[in-house]
This record gives C-alpha cells, sequence and structure tokens, in this order.
C-alpha cells in the first residue's frame, strides 16, 4: 500500500504507531518529490518547496518520534537538518536579490551604484550556494536517501521505548502534544509584541511555524477541520516573516556597504518597510488576537 494511501486510512482511533508511520510516510513522500525537482533546477520555487518539504518532515519526526529508537531519529534528524541548513542559505540569498531589485525606484542615483554593487556581491553568494546545495544534492543520493527513509517509517518501536504507549489512539497523544506545543509558544509572545525586539519576533515566528506544520501533519485526526486556523496562522508566520528578512537585509547593508550615505539611506528604506510591516501584525492582532486564536486551536484537538 503506497503512503498516500495508508495515510487516507488514518482515523482519529488508529493505533499512535499506525498513524505515525503512515503520516510519517506521506511527508516523504512530497519530500522526495520536491527534491527530484529541485535538483533539475535549482531555480527559487523549486527550492523554496524542497525547503519547506524539509521542514515539515523534521516537524513529523519530533511529533511521533517517541514511536521510533532515538539511534534512527537522531540519525535520520542529522541528515534532514543538513539538507534544510543547505537550502536556508541559497533561500536567504534569493530573496534578498529580489528585496533590492524591488526597491530600485525608490534609490537615489549614488545609492543605484551601492545597490548594483551589493547585487553583485549576493549574486556570487547565489553561484557559490547553487555550486554547494548541487554538491550536496548529488553527494545525498535521492533514491538511498528515499530508500532509508521509508525503512525508517517501517520500523516503529512497538515496545514503548520512547516513553509513550504505541498502541494508544492518535489523536489522544496528538490532543496532549499539541497543546504541550501551545504552552511552549505563549511566553514568547509579550516579548514580541514589543517592536524593537526582533530576537523575540524570529523566535515567536520559529515557534508558530511549528505549531502549523504540526497541525497541518494532524489534520486526518484533529475534532474538526482546522482550514481556518492553519489560514491564520499563516498569515501570522509570513508578517513576523517579513520582520526577520527585513532585519536581515539591515545587517547586510551594515556590514557589506562602506559608503555611510548609502548606507543610510539604505536602512532608512528598510526601516520604513519594517514600520509598515509591524503596523500589519498590529493590525492582525486587534482583529485575531493571539490568544483567541489559541483557543480555537484548543476547540478543534
Amino acid at each position: 500500500m503506497s503512503p498516500r494511501v495508508a495515510a487516507s486510512y488514518v482515523t482519529p482511533s488508529s493505533p499512535l504507531w499506525v498513524a505515525g508511520r503512515a503520516l510519517l510516510a506521506r511527508r516523504g513522500v512530497n519530500l522526495f518529490d520536491c527534491w527530484g525537482r529541485a535538483g533539475r533546477t535549482l531555480e527559487l520555487d523549486t527550492i523554496h518547496d524542497l525547503r519547506v518539504a524539509s521542514r515539515r518532515v523534521r516537524e513529523c519526526l519530533v511529533l511521533f518520534g517517541p514511536c521510533y529508537r532515538s539511534e534512527e531519529i537522531t540519525r535520520l534528524g542529522r541528515k534532514l537538518k543538513r539538507l534544510t541548513k543547505r537550502l536556508s542559505a541559497i533561500r536567504n540569498t534569493d530573496e534578498a536579490l529580489l528585496f533590492l531589485l524591488g526597491i530600485s525606484g525608490e534609490l537615489t542615483l549614488p545609492c543605484r551604484e551601492t545597490q548594483a554593487g551589493l547585487l553583485g556581491h549576493l549574486r556570487q553568494e547565489r553561484e557559490f550556494e547553487a555550486r554547494r546545495l548541487g554538491r550536496f544534492l548529488r553527494k545525498t543520493n535521492r533514491l538511498s536517501f528515499a530508500a532509508f527513509f521509508r525503512e525508517f517509517c517501517r520500523t516503529p518501536d512497538l515496545i514503548g521505548g520512547g516513553g509513550v504507549d504505541p498502541f494508544m489512539p492518535v489523536r489522544r497523544y496528538v490532543r496532549e502534544a499539541m497543546r504541550q506545543t501551545l504552552v511552549e509558544v505563549a511566553p514568547l509572545v509579550a516579548a514580541a509584541r514589543c517592536e524593537t525586539d526582533s530576537q523575540a519576533q524570529h523566535c515567536w515566528r520559529i515557534a508558530i511555524k511549528k505549531l502549523r506544520y504540526r497541525l497541518e501533519i494532524v489534520t486526518p485526526v484533529v475534532k474538526s477541520p482546522p482550514d481556518p486556523v492553519l489560514a491564520m496562522l499563516k498569515v501570522y508566520q509570513e508578517l513576523l516573516g517579513n520582520l526577520h528578512d527585513l532585519d536581515v537585509y539591515r545587517e547586510l547593508v551594515e556590514n557589506v556597504v562602506t559608503d555611510s550615505a548609502s548606507a543610510a539611506e539604505l536602512v532608512r528604506i528598510i526601516s520604513g518597510k519594517r514600520s509598515g510591516v509591524w503596523t500589519e501584525l498590529l493590525i492582525l492582532e486587534e482583529m485575531q488576537p493571539w490568544e483567541q486564536l489559541a483557543a480555537q486551536i484548543e476547540e478543534i484537538l
């Protein structure tokens, strides 16, 4: 039975080990499909899709890890983390290129010369990262990795060495695991509501992203369809992601641009855009307060 078909048979009353194996296998199918496309083109969209797929598999592994032997989880987790790291480096460069090209009309003539230098710097970095990624994807044979992944999925630990009963209904396990995730997110929110605390906002974004991926994974076993909640989590994640990207661009300018006037102009533009994104986040919180959204997630578990 294929992973896609197996996952379609997962129900809230399925044993934890059965559901975990099927849902992890389904994420693996998506990962290796994306890997095949990205390996052929190394284009922005295919790299982004593969990066997201790798993160989703990692979250699925965290969620259902107690169903597997710890040494095997560690081995697979390391492989996936290396893949995500390589993909993240090239994605960040691509996004910086798109941002700099997008603000061309806002720059003074002297600053456009600085922009050209920055673009050249980033394009060289992009070529370097693309070569590194290409070598990594060739060295890490996709078909061998896929075979290893399938074998991992097929061999859960039925003795319960991970500290959970592998035969408990999956919904009961998921409900407690997701509630714990919500508990971990809650302390990050207060600090992230301070406009100048970029580190807290970054941590909140990462936590929301993990929460969103985990909720996507467990959709077949929750009480009611989570689509509206997932859509709102995505908006939160995107706005916080935009804040983080702008912080990265500002740091790039401060570290690379030597002309003080051009650096000041670029920082001013970046700061203005950050203020705009912050205003959007405030509007979102007024429309859908985080605490209210967390309560809605609790209701569907």
